[in-house]
């Protein structure tokens, strides 16, 4: 007896066939989109300490470990040769000052080294034969260090993999709903007081906004990162035919609403004046979304709303401010911070005291003129406290990356199509990177974990952005 299939099953079992592998495709697709958003959630909540050790930390590396792997494995089997490579070299800039750091050297190299005699003299006193040591004075801080890239390289190589655009978007959704509920979460922190338990680490800013963050500085940094994002969502919106436009401006507006209240609370000087930087560099991103006829009104609403937004911040924290800026002219310890950072640089140079080492480091150094209730554990100066934890490699390597920064903000301002969302996405990002890097000079954001995934996250749209535009020219 012999089994025949009828014309309509025959093509319904060739459909099924055909359709099969998309649907698993995509359900593989989805899966991993919300391993990346799981990981840069957690990564933003739970990722705004500076100091190592916090549990919070180890939290977010352990949740990166499967999205760095999985993301690996799929960008090395989906991705082109040249965006592999480019990845591949971004990752090995980022971890080869530690990595070599932590390389066991032969007695007769590391005595020699600057900064190392104590060292030696304290093993040669207790009368102990000299062993391998690495180049880094504190290795497993060092070590430490390194792990605390993991969830920046996981959420870097995550993005980049990623299929679809509406991927993307999901991730700026995730971002301004975390800006929101940390914009109120700081009211809340003010309301209860110096004693709230809405203050999620033991050394905070008890008087400011803090959101998820231990230091309000960082906050505000996180919150002006986002208002380029804002700016191409709003821009974007008013490009869009569907439904959906009245949403995404009201949910702009709403955004524009909760960054100001947000900077304001967290009183943070710099922070607020380049939240100021972002608005007016808001402008030209929405701009350059518009056609040249509507570019005018664009440019005009755009001064309009970075002036409301000024005008807000003023109403509601002159006080504070002038408060923090009278601070700062009679008390602020920046300037000798950084005049010591520089002394024990020189004293360690050319290969730096190991990375994460600055606290320890520092306090050999620190006169009893500055000894205060207030613990030193950062220079404010994120790129002179890694000449002094990484010496000339550190400079060398902080020049590379800056110079690929520069190379690719200045591509994706001048594509060959400047409406695509993904260009818009990249120069948001060049944006954003470009406010850190300046905040850095004074401050250390690019020590919080937080703050790393979203320099990672723009830098994966600007990549993206421009392997794109290259494939197409």
């Amino acid at each position: 007896m012999s089994l025949s299939l009828s014309p309509s099953s025959s093509n319904l079992a060739r459909r099924r066939e055909h359709s099969s592998p998309a649907t698993v495709r995509d359900v593989k697709d989805l899966a991993y989109a919300g391993l990346v958003l799981v990981v840069v959630f957690v990564s933003l909540i739970c990722g705004g300490g500076t100091r190592q050790g916090l549990w919070s930390d180890a939290l977010v590396q352990i949740v990166s470990l499967p999205l760095l792997a999985v993301a690996f494995l799929r960008l090395s089997a989906l991705a082109s040769p040249s965006k592999f490579r480019l990845a591949l070299c971004v990752i090995g800039a980022v971890i080869v000052v530690p990595v070599l750091q932590l390389v066991p050297l032969p007695p007769w190299i590391w005595t020699i080294l600057p900064g190392r005699a104590e060292v030696a003299e304290a093993y040669t006193a207790a009368g102990v034969p000299l062993p391998f040591l690495p180049l880094s004075l504190e290795p497993l801080t060092t070590l430490r260090s390194l792990w605390s890239l993991l969830p920046a390289i996981a959420v870097f190589l995550g993005v980049l993999s990623l299929r679809e655009e509406a991927e993307f978007r999901w991730i700026l959704l995730l971002i301004f709903a975390v800006a929101v509920v940390g914009a109120g979460l700081e009211l809340m922190q003010l309301a209860g007081g110096v004693h709230s338990p809405l203050r999620f680490y033991e050394i905070t800013n008890v008087h400011r906004g803090v959101g998820f963050f231990a230091n309000s500085n960082h906050q505000a940094a996180f919150l002006y990162g986002t208002i380029g994002y804002v700016a191409i969502w709003a821009g974007l919106a008013r490009r869009d035919r569907s439904a959906k436009v009245a949403f995404r401006l009201t949910l702009a507006a709403i955004l524009v609403v909760a960054i100001v209240i947000g900077l304001v609370a967290t009183q943070s000087r710099f922070g607020v004046l380049l939240g100021l930087a972002a608005g007016l560099c808001s402008i030209p991103l929405v701009a350059g979304l518009a056609s040249q006829a509507k570019r005018g009104r664009i440019v005009k609403l755009a001064l309009v709303v970075n002036g409301l937004a000024l005008l807000l911040a003023f109403l509601f924290g002159f006080a504070g401010f002038a408060d923090r800026i009278s601070d700062a002219l009679s008390s602020d310890l920046r300037w000798p911070v950084a005049r010591i950072t520089w002394k024990a640089a020189l004293d360690h140079f050319p290969f730096g005291s190991g990375i994460g080492t600055f606290a320890p480091i520092y306090q050999r150094y620190e006169p009893v003129q500055y000894l205060a209730e207030t613990y030193v554990n950062r220079a404010h100066n994120d790129w002179l406290e890694a000449w002094l934890e990484g010496g000339v490699a550190s400079a060398a390597v902080i020049c590379a990356l800056l110079s690929c920064f520069v190379f690719l903000a200045y591509r994706s301002w001048r594509p060959a199509d400047p409406s695509a969302r993904l260009v818009a996405y990249a120069r948001a990002g060049s944006v954003c990177v470009a406010l850190l890097v300046v905040h850095s000079l004074l401050d250390y954001p690019l020590r919080t974990t937080a703050l790393t995934v979203m320099v990672a996250i723009s830098c994966a749209f600007m990549i993206r952005a421009y392997l794109d535009v290259s494939r197409r020219v």
